[in-house]
C-alpha cells in the first residue's frame, strides 16, 4: 500500500485546488521559508483526524480554511484528500478488496467537518479505525516525524515511549478491543447492581405478601367453614322436608341410578379418551425427537465426509510432490552412479598410463645409452638435429595441451546444458497462479466473515441495549404496578368489609328471610337503601326516621306477596316519586319511591336542636320535626339516634359503597392494563434474550470460521513465499548458468581456433625434420639409427607424459563434479525425507476422518431406523385414540338420555316438592354435594346449635379485618419474579465471568505481541544506530515486569561517549538517535508512507549523508516525502516538488523529475558543444 496523491483546496495557503503526485518512493519538498512546505504535514494529520489545535499550528478550528490575503478574500471550505494504491491489499477488513482508497475530509465554516471513504459519508472513528496499527492510527503514529518530534521522541516518558512501540506492534487494535470489553464489563456490573436491587425490594414485597397470604388463606378457610355449615343447616332443614316426600323419592331412584351410572361411564370414557391422547402425544414427541436426532446425525455425517475429502486432497498432494521429489533423486542417483563408473574407468586408464610412462623412460635411457657412443662420430649433425628437437618439442606438446583442453570445455559445455535443462524443468513444475488465487479468494471470504461479524457485532450490542433499556421500562413499570396492587388491595379490603357491614345492616345474610324472597321470586329486588339519594347532611335524619324500612325489597307487586317470614319483613311499592316543593320537609331533602316520600312528607327539618323544640310545639298530630343530626321530636315525644349499632351509618356507606366500587373498578382496569403491558415487556423480553443467543451464537460462528480461514490462509501464504523463492532461486541459477554457457562457447571457440594453428605449426616443423633426417641419411646412418631409436622413445615418453597429464585433469575434473552431485543428492534425499514425514502425518486424520465418517453412517442408519418404529407407534396410538373418542361420545349419548329422563319424572312430581326443590337450589349454591354433607352430620344433628356455630364463624371473620384476597396470586407471581430475577442474576453472572476471561486473553495477547515487538525493534535498533553514528551502542530497556504497562527507555552512547542518559547527548544527536529508533519501528511495520519535516536540519553533512544512505536502502520498501533544505538530501530525491508564494499568503507547487531532467540535460549538452 502506497501514498498515490495529496489533493488540497482551501486548506491553510493552499487555496486553489492542487494535487501533489507521488509516483516514486523517494519524493522530496522544497522552498524556502514561510511559503506553506509544513502545511502539507498538516493537512495529512487533519485528513487522518488531527482534532487537536495546537498541533495543527492554530487557535481554532476555523483556521485551517484560507483566511485571504491582500488580494483574494477568504473560502468557506477547506478540503484534504489522501489516495491510496491498495493493490497489495494491505488494508483488511471491507476495503481490502479495493485497489485504490481515497480519504477525504471537509470542513465549513458553520463548523460542520465530514469525511469520506472512496466518496462515501463516514466517521471519524471508520478512518481511524482503517489505518489501526499500520503506523498511521492513534496519536502514537509514526508515519509523520515534524520538526523537533524526534528529539522529543528520544526524550519522552517510558510510557509515552511504549505507545510508540504498541502502534508499531497494532497493539492499538487489541486496545481499543479491551476498552469495549471493560465498558461492557461496567456495564454488565451495572446491570447486576440495579437486579440485586430489584431482588432486595422484591424479598421485601415477599415478607409482606407472605403474611398477607396466610391472612388469606385464613380468610378462605373461615369462609369455607361458613359456607359448610350454611349448607349443613339448609340440609337438616331438608332432612325434615325429606321425612315428607319418602313416597316421591322413591319414583325417580330407579331413574337416578340409571343417570348415575351413565355419568360413571362418561367420567370412564373421559379417562379413557385422555389418556389415549395423552399416549399421542407422547408418540409424537418421541417421533419429533427422533427426527430431529435424525437430521443433527445427517449433519454431522455431512462434516465428517467433507473433512474426509479435504484430507484426502490434502494427502495426493502431498502424495503428487513426494513422487516428483523421489523421481528427481532417482535420476540425480543415476547420473551419480555413471560419473562413479566413468571415474573408476579414468582412474584405470591412469594407472596403465602411468606403467606405460615408466616402461617409456626405460626404453628411453636405453637408446640414450646408445646414442652416447655414436655422438663421439656425428657431433656436428646431432648438434644441428639437437638445435632442430629444441624448436620443435614446445609447439607439438602445445598442439596435444590444446586439444585436451577443448575436449574438457566441450565435456563441462554438456554438463552445463544438462543442468539448465534440469532447472527449466523444474521451474515449469513451479506455478504459484493458483495458490495466489486461492489467497484471493481467502481474502474475499476473510472480508465478508469481517463484515458480518461487525453487522452481527452491532446487532449484538443493539440488542443488549435495547435490553436493557426495556429492563428499566419493565423495573418502573412493576414498581408502579405493584403501588397500583397494593392501592387495590386496600380498597378492596375496606369495600368487602363495608359490603359485609351492609349486608348485616340490611339483613341481606339472614337465610330465612332470603329464603322467604326467593319463595316470593323477589330475590333480585333492590333494598330501600340502595335506591334513596339523600342531599349532603341530611343522611342520618333520614336513615333514623326511616329505621328499618331501608331494608325493605321494592317490588310493583308488593301487595301480592304471601305472608311474611317470622323474622318479619316490609316491602314497599318501587314507583318513583317527585319531592314536593315545601323546604321544611324531610322529603324535600330525599330522592326515592314515592311511597318514601310520602312517609317522610310529614316530617319537618329543623336547623338544630331548640329549633326542632320549638316547632314540636306546633305541630299537629302525625306530624314531627328532625335535625340534621337524626334528633327526632313529635307532639310529647323525642327520639334520639342510636350510635355504635350495625343499623347506623347505612346510608352514608352506601354512598361509600358506590365511590369505592367506582375506585376499584378503576383501579382495576388499570392493574389489568399495566399486567397486559408488562406480559407484552416480557414477551419482548424473551424475544430479545432468544435474538441475543442467537446473534451472540452468530458471531461466536464468524469468530470461528474466521480463525479456520486465517489459519488456512497463513498455511497458502507461507507455501506461496516457498515456491515464489524457489522461482526466484531457479531464475537465479539460470541466469547464472547462461551466462556461464555463453562464457564457455567463447573459450571453446577461441581453444579450437588455437589448435589450428598449433598443428600448422607442428606440420611445418615435421616436415622440416624429415628433409633434415634425408639430408644426413648417408653420413650418419648409425648415428640417425640410433637417434631415431632416441627420437621414437622421447616421443613414446611425450605422448605417454600427456595422455597422462590429461586424464588426471579429466580426473581431477571428475571428482569435483561427483562432490556437487552428491551434495545435490544429500539435500535432495533430506527434502524426499521431510515430505514423506509430513505425507505420514496425514495418513493418521485420514483414517481418524474415515473412521469417523463410517460411524456417522451407522448412526443415521439406526437413527432411520429408530424414526421409522417411532412412526409406526405413532399410528397405532392415533388408532387407539380414535376407538377412545368413539366410545367417549357413546357414553356422553347415553348420559343425555339418562338425564332426560330423569327430568321428565321431576317434572311430573315438581308440584309436590316446590319446598324441597327451593332447598335443593340452596343446596347447590353454597357448593356442597348433598349426600356427603347428609353422610357426615350426626344422628342427633339439630339446625338451632349450626346456627349458633354459623353466628361464631361470622364473627371470627368479622375479627380478621380487611383481607388481601389476592394476595395469594401476587405472591405466586412475586415468586415467578424472583426466580426470573435470580436466572438474569445467573445470566450476568456468566456473561461478567466470559468478559473477563475475554479480558484475560487479551492482555495475554498484548503481552506476547509487545515482547515479539520490542526484542524485534530492540535488534533493529542496535544494529541501525552504529551505522548512523559510525560505532556506538544503543539498546531499549523496560522500565518494569509487567509487559502490560511498563515503560520503555532509549539507552544510546555514540563512539567514544559513556553517557548515563539521553538528556546528555547534543541535539544532532539525539536526532540521530531518534531517526534509528523511528528506522527500526518501520522495518518491523512498515506504515504506507513516511513524511519527514526537516528531519536533517540538526545533521552535519556527514550524518546527513549516512541518513541519505539509510534512506535510500530503505525506500526499497517504503516510501519516503522529505521536506528539507539540506542539498544532500534533495540529491537523495527522484522527484522534487517546489513550493512557492510569489503571491503573497497563497502556496503554489512546481515539481521535477530528476531523471526526466538529467535526461534533458544530457540531451541539451551535445547540442552546445557543437555551437
Amino acid at each position: 500500500m502506497r501514498l498515490t496523491a495529496i489533493k488540497l483546496a482551501g486548506f491553510k495557503s493552499f487555496v486553489d485546488p492542487t494535487s501533489l503526485p507521488l509516483p516514486s518512493n523517494l519524493t522530496g519538498v522544497v522552498g524556502p521559508n514561510g511559503c506553506g512546505k509544513s502545511n502539507l504535514i498538516d493537512a495529512v494529520r487533519w485528513v487522518l483526524g488531527e482534532t487537536s489545535i495546537k498541533n495543527l499550528r492554530g487557535a481554532d478550528s476555523e483556521d485551517v480554511i484560507f483566511n485571504g490575503s491582500k488580494s483574494r478574500k477568504p473560502v468557506g471550505r477547506a478540503s484534504v484528500e489522501l489516495v491510496f494504491d491498495n493493490s497489495d491489499q494491505q488494508i483488511v477488513g471491507p476495503y481490502a478488496a479495493y485497489t485504490d482508497i481515497s480519504v477525504k475530509r471537509e470542513l465549513t465554516r458553520d463548523g460542520n467537518s465530514q469525511y469520506y471513504l472512496n466518496g462515501k459519508k463516514c466517521l471519524k472513528r471508520d478512518v481511524t479505525d482503517l489505518f489501526l496499527g499500520t503506523g498511521l492510527g492513534g496519536k502514537n503514529q509514526y508515519a509523520i516525524i515534524e520538526q523537533g518530534m524526534v528529539s522529543r521522541m528520544v526524550e519522552a516518558k517510558p510510557d509515552e515511549l511504549r505507545q510508540w512501540l504498541e502502534e508499531a506492534a497494532g497493539i492499538s487494535k487489541y486496545k481499543e478491543r479491551r476498552r469495549e470489553t471493560e465498558s461492557r464489563i461496567k456495564q454488565t456490573r451495572e446491570n447486576l447492581s440495579r437486579l440485586n436491587d430489584l431482588r432486595s425490594e422484591l424479598g421485601t414485597r415477599l415478607e409482606v405478601l407472605a403474611k398477607q397470604a396466610s391472612n388469606a388463606e385464613k380468610f378462605k378457610e373461615f369462609k369455607a367453614q361458613e359456607r359448610q355449615l350454611r349448607a349443613e343447616i339448609l340440609v337438616l332443614r331438608l332432612v325434615a322436608l325429606e321425612q315428607q316426600r319418602s313416597a316421591t323419592l322413591a319414583q325417580i331412584a330407579a331413574q337416578e341410578q340409571a343417570f348415575e351410572a351413565a355419568k360413571r361411564a362418561v367420567i370412564e370414557s373421559y379417562a379413557g379418551r385422555q389418556q389415549a391422547e395423552a399416549a399421542f402425544k407422547a408418540e409424537q414427541d418421541l417421533l419429533n425427537g427422533e427426527q430431529a436426532q435424525v437430521y443433527e446425525a445427517e449433519a454431522a455425517l455431512a462434516r465428517h465426509e467433507q473433512a474426509l475429502k479435504h484430507a484426502r486432497e490434502l494427502q495426493s498432494l502431498k502424495a503428487r510432490e513426494l513422487e516428483q521429489l523421489s523421481r528427481q533423486l532417482l535420476e540425480l542417483q543415476q547420473r551419480e552412479q555413471r560419473e562413479q563408473q566413468r571415474l573408476l574407468s579414468l582412474n584405470a586408464d591412469v594407472a596403465a598410463l602411468e606403467q606405460q610412462a615408466q616402461d617409456a623412460e626405460t626404453a628411453e635411457g636405453e637408446a640414450l645409452a646408445a646414442v652416447s657412443k655414436a655422438e663421439a662420430e656425428s657431433q656436428a649433425e646431432q648438434q644441428k638435429w639437437n638445435e632442430h628437437l629444441a624448436r620443435a618439442e614446445a609447439p607439438l606438446t602445445q598442439v596435444e595441451a590444446e586439444r585436451v583442453r577443448v575436449q574438457q570445455l566441450d565435456r563441462a559445455r554438456l554438463m552445463l546444458d544438462e543442468r539448465v535443462k534440469r532447472l527449466a524443468g523444474e521451474q515449469a513444475t513451479l506455478d504459484a497462479a493458483p495458490i495466489q488465487a486461492s489467497l484471493s479468494d481467502c481474502d474475499a471470504e476473510l472480508a465478508s466473515l469481517q463484515t458480518e461479524l461487525a453487522e452481527a457485532s452491532a446487532r449484538l450490542q443493539q440488542v443488549d441495549q435495547e435490553l436493557a433499556s426495556q429492563r428499566d421500562i419493565r423495573a418502573n413499570l412493576e414498581k408502579n404496578l405493584h403501588e397500583d396492587r397494593q392501592t387495590l388491595q386496600s380498597a378492596r379490603g375496606r369495600l368487602a368489609s363495608l359490603e359485609t357491614l351492609q349486608q348485616a345492616a340490611l339483613r341481606q345474610d339472614d337465610a330465612e328471610l332470603n329464603q322467604w324472597l326467593r319463595a316470593q321470586n323477589l330475590t333480585e329486588a333492590p333494598r330501600l337503601a340502595s335506591q334513596l339519594s339523600v342531599e349532603g347532611g341530611w343522611e342520618a335524619a333520614v336513615e333514623h326516621v326511616l329505621g328499618g324500612l331501608l331494608q325493605a325489597p321494592l317490588t310493583p307487586t308488593y301487595a301480592d306477596a304471601a305472608s311474611a317470614p317470622k323474622a318479619g319483613i316490609a316491602l314497599l311499592d318501587a314507583t318513583p316519586g317527585v319531592p314536593p316543593g315545601d323546604a321544611d320537609r324531610l322529603s324535600h331533602h330525599v330522592r326515592g319511591p314515592a311511597a318514601v316520600l310520602e312517609f317522610l312528607h310529614g316530617v319537618f327539618v329543623a336547623p338544630n336542636t331548640e329549633a326542632a323544640r320549638g316547632r314540636a310545639e306546633t305541630l299537629l298530630a302525625g306530624e314531627s320535626v328532625v335535625t340534621p343530626d337524626g334528633v327526632w321530636r313529635g307532639r310529647g315525644w323525642v327520639r334520639h339516634p342510636k350510635t355504635g349499632d350495625a343499623q347506623s351509618g347505612v346510608l352514608a356507606r352506601a354512598q361509600l359503597l358506590k365511590q369505592l366500587k367506582s375506585q376499584v373498578d378503576a383501579l382495576a382496569a388499570k392493574v389489568a392494563e399495566q399486567e397486559q403491558s408488562l406480559g407484552g415487556l416480557r414477551n419482548q423480553a424473551q424475544s430479545l434474550e432468544a435474538e441475543r443467543r442467537e446473534q451472540a451464537a452468530r458471531v461466536e460462528q464468524r469468530r470461528q470460521r474466521q480463525s479456520q480461514r486465517q489459519a488456512f490462509r497463513q498455511a497458502q501464504a507461507v507455501r506461496l513465499e516457498q515456491v515464489l523463492n524457489r522461482l526466484n532461486q531457479l531464475s537465479q541459477e539460470l541466469q547464472t548458468l547462461h551466462a556461464q554457457q555463453e562464457q564457455q562457447s567463447q573459450e571453446l571457440a577461441a581453444s579450437r581456433e588455437q589448435l589450428v594453428q598449433l598443428e600448422a605449426t607442428a606440420a611445418r616443423l615435421r616436415q622440416e625434420r624429415v628433409e633434415l633426417q634425408q639430408s644426413q641419411a648417408r653420413a650418419r646412418d648409425q648415428v640417425n639409427r640410433v637417434r631415431a631409436l632416441l627420437n621414437q622413445a622421447a616421443q613414446a615418453r611425450n605422448a605417454v607424459q600427456l595422455r597422462l597429464a590429461g586424464q588426471k585433469s579429466a580426473v581431477t575434473a571428475l571428482q569435483q563434479a561427483l562432490q556437487d552431485l552428491a551434495a545435490r543428492v544429500t539435500a535432495q534425499a533430506e527434502a524426499k525425507a521431510e515430505y514423506e514425514a509430513q505425507a505420514g502425518e496425514l495418513d493418521a486424520p485420514v483414517t481418524e476422518t474415515a473412521g469417523e465418517v463410517e460411524a456417522a453412517r451407522e448412526l443415521v442408519a439406526a437413527k432411520r431406523e429408530q424414526l421409522r418404529g417411532a412412526r409406526e407407534r405413532l399410528s397405532a396410538a392415533e388408532r387407539a385414540l380414535s376407538q377412545a373418542q368413539e366410545a367417549a361420545r357413546t357414553a356422553e349419548f347415553g348420559q343425555d338420555a339418562a338425564r332426560d329422563a330423569l327430568q321428565q319424572s321431576r317434572l311430573e312430581a315438581e308440584g309436590d316438592k316446590a319446598r324441597e326443590a327451593s332447598l335443593l337450589e340452596q343446596v347447590a349454591e353454597t357448593g356442597f354435594e348433598l349426600e356427603p354433607l347428609r353422610a357426615g352430620l350426626p344422628a342427633d344433628a339439630a339446625a338451632e346449635p349450626w346456627e349458633e356455630k354459623l353466628a361464631s364463624m361470622l364473627r371470627r371473620i368479622e375479627r380478621l379485618g380487611a383481607i388481601n384476597l389476592a394476595a395469594i396470586q401476587e405472591l405466586e407471581e412475586a415468586q415467578t419474579r424472583a426466580t426470573y430475577l435470580d436466572e438474569q442474576n445467573q445470566d450476568l453472572t456468566g456473561a461478567l465471568d466470559t468478559l473477563e476471561e475475554a479480558m484475560r486473553k487479551i492482555d495475554a495477547e498484548t503481552r506476547d505481541l509487545f515482547k515479539q515487538t520490542f526484542d524485534t525493534v530492540n535488534t533493529v535498533f542496535m544494529d541501525r544506530f552504529p551505522k548512523l553514528f559510525g560505532g556506538g551502542e544503543a539498546y531499549l530497556e523496560l522500565t518494569g515486569d509487567n509487559l502490560l504497562d511498563t515503560g520503555v527507555r532509549v539507552m544510546a552512547r555514540p563512539p567514544g561517549k559513556r553517557n548515563s542518559t539521553i538528556q546528555l547527548l547534543s541535539g544532532g544527536e539525539k536526532a540521530m538517535t531518534a531517526v534509528a529508533l523511528l528506522l527500526a519501528l518501520f522495518q518491523l511495520n512498515p506504515a504506507p508512507f513516511c513524511l519527514m519535516d526537516e528531519v536533517d536540519a540538526p545533521l552535519d553533512d556527514a550524518n546527513v549523508g549516512r541518513f541519505c544512505e539509510i534512506v535510500r536502502e530503505m525506500s526499497q520498501g517504503v516510501q519516503f516525502i522529505i521536506i528539507t533544505h539540506n542539498k544532500i538530501t534533495m540529491e537523495l530525491a527522484n522527484q522534487l516538488h517546489g513550493v512557492t508564494m510569489q503571491e503573497p499568503g497563497v502556496s503554489r507547487l512546481v515539481s521535477v523529475d530528476v531523471a526526466q531532467a538529467v535526461e534533458l540535460t544530457g540531451s541539451e549538452l551535445p547540442q552546445e558543444n557543437a555551437r
